[in-house]
């Protein structure tokens, strides 16, 4: 079984989690809170427009931007950012646990990760305690296959696919076109981690929300994408991995 077929195996059964609703309750305040950082200003001044892709993004931005407007990577295991800051979203995001993924515990999730799939979760509606759950486990199922990605934001790619699955499930996808949405978003999965610390961090973290949304409306309207963009010769994590 490839990882994209394991990601849409628990699409097949999503259910709320604990963990979810707290990483909800916890991407909420921290949004609020950022929505007054100059990062989200910015972006409000560049794009005053409306849209579910476009508040993923802003949500997902406004969450991770210190006080300061600068965010570093993210990653989940911590640690501290250049000059000594705490991690971005540390405070509102602080450790998770998945649920079981694959058959096995899933580490905690970080702040970019639970950021990104929250955003584009509650984008698109209210109720999506299950589709963020789903969407943590599919970014940890991705993250597995990064983890030799020298120079990329992991927390980053693999959370743009993981939203895309729980952008998916909050727009009622059958199986091909979330299928194809996984793919969208993997064609677009990008992030550095040298952006860590500075300005580039929450908003490379919210386009990812911002393509996921974007990936499973264009899915919906018929958008077609490779099968297995995860696994293979000229997927997702060969790319990565040279």
């Amino acid at each position: 079984m490839t990882t994209t077929d394991q990601i849409l195996a628990l699409a097949a059964h999503p259910a709320p989690t604990a963990e979810a609703d707290a990483s909800l309750a916890r991407f909420a305040e921290a949004a609020a809170a950022g929505m007054n950082s100059h990062v989200a200003r910015a972006l409000r001044t560049l794009r005053p427009d409306d849209g579910p892709a476009w508040r993923a993004w802003l949500s997902a931005a406004a969450a991770l931007a210190t006080p300061g407007g600068a965010a570093p990577d993210g990653a989940a295991a911590g640690g501290a950012a250049p000059g000594g800051a705490a991690p971005a979203g540390a405070v509102a995001a602080g450790a998770m646990q998945r649920g079981a993924a694959a058959g096995g515990a899933a580490p905690a999730a970080g702040p970019v990760v639970t950021m990104v799939v929250c955003a584009a979760a509650t984008a698109l509606g209210d109720d999506c305690s299950a589709a963020v759950a789903a969407g943590l486990q599919a970014a940890a199922l991705t993250a597995a296959g990064l983890a030799t990605a020298a120079g990329w934001s992991v927390p980053v790619v693999s959370a743009a696919v993981g939203a895309g699955l729980a952008a998916g499930l909050m727009l009622g996808l059958p199986e091909a076109p979330l299928r194809s949405a996984l793919g969208i978003c993997a064609t677009q999965a990008a992030g550095l981690r040298a952006a860590a610390g500075t300005d580039a961090a929450p908003l490379q973290a919210g386009k990812a929300a911002f393509n996921a949304v974007e990936a499973a409306q264009l899915a919906r309207l018929g958008f077609t994408s490779s099968r297995e963009p995860l696994d293979g010769r000229r997927a997702l994590f060969s790319l990565f991995r040279s």
